[in-house]
């Protein structure tokens, strides 16, 4: 069954041509982090570089490669040959999402033979090649399939949490940018539990993320920290998996979303129906 789909996407010219943008992109990226830890000498604080960089730059990518991707596969109207084949929606958009994933692994792997060049002079750990390829493959995906399942939602759903999200916004500017000196005395007046409660769950968020987790695999060795790098690696793995069901099962729902919806004139703030008919003879016509 995947067979097809790799090699629809090892021949079609324009994935092609992404591609080997991405691989050069990802060889300059890293060609840059090679002189600064270079210029800075072997030591493991140089060497911490090169955990954000890569990290930043496996999210770009994971967008570029399998997020965009996907979230333009519902727009052609040809998809609805493999929606309506045997072939059920969910192996199709998993088809296409393992390709994807399949790319930015070759994009991440790509860089392996600069970063062995670190470790040739001492200036970076065999043992770190590790957190500096897993993570960002890790990341890189679980970007590019938030943009999908956030692209796949119902416009009701994207609407309530672009509130939700304004009012995060809101707070962390109130709460954490202008009010930063005054949070020691907010919390001395709530009640002990509530505040023990809340700083070490903002204390989890600052330690058990992938920089972090990085971060402390440069400054104190993998050995001493992969049960957290382990424990981190765990749980993004479980999110990844929540993200490709999700996106899964909305693939044929928001392709009739797009396709088939009757059609409603906007022009003046109306949200009335052009056409009464029933949909299916309508979604038929279109067809």
């Amino acid at each position: 069954m995947l067979t097809p789909f790799f090699i629809q996407a090892a021949r079609s010219p324009g994935r092609q041509q992404t591609f080997r943008r991405a691989v050069v992109a990802h060889l300059g990226v890293l060609g840059g982090g090679l002189w600064a830890v270079s210029a800075a000498g072997a030591s493991y604080e140089a060497a911490t570089l090169l955990g954000p960089l890569l990290l930043v730059a496996g999210i770009v990518e994971g967008a570029v490669l399998l997020g965009w991707r996907l979230t333009q596969l519902p727009r052609s109207q040809a998809l609805e040959f493999l929606l309506v084949s045997p072939l059920h929606p969910r192996r199709v958009f998993l088809a296409e999402a393992l390709v994807g994933l399949a790319r930015l692994a070759l994009v991440t792997l790509a860089g392996l033979p600069v970063l062995a060049v670190l470790v040739a002079p001492g200036l970076l750990r065999p043992s770190m090649l590790l957190p500096l390829l897993v993570p960002p493959l890790t990341w890189g995906a679980i970007t590019g399939l938030g943009l999908v399942v956030w692209a796949y939602e119902p416009a009701q759903v994207r609407r309530w949490g672009e509130r939700v999200l304004l009012v995060l916004i809101v707070v962390y500017l109130g709460a954490g940018v202008l009010g930063a000196e005054r949070l020691v005395a907010w919390g001395s007046r709530l009640p002990s539990g509530l505040t023990a409660f809340l700083a070490g769950r903002v204390d989890a968020f600052f330690d058990y993320n992938p920089f972090a987790v990085v971060r402390d695999c440069h400054r104190h060795g993998l050995e001493a920290t992969w049960p957290v790098a382990a424990g981190v690696e765990l749980w993004s793995l479980a999110v990844l998996a929540l993200l490709a069901v999700r996106a899964s099962s909305r693939l044929l729902g928001h392709f009739h979303d797009r396709h088939y919806l009757p059609a409603v004139d906007r022009s003046a703030g109306a949200r009335r129906r052009v056409d009464d008919r029933p949909l299916a003879w309508w979604a038929v016509k279109r067809v």
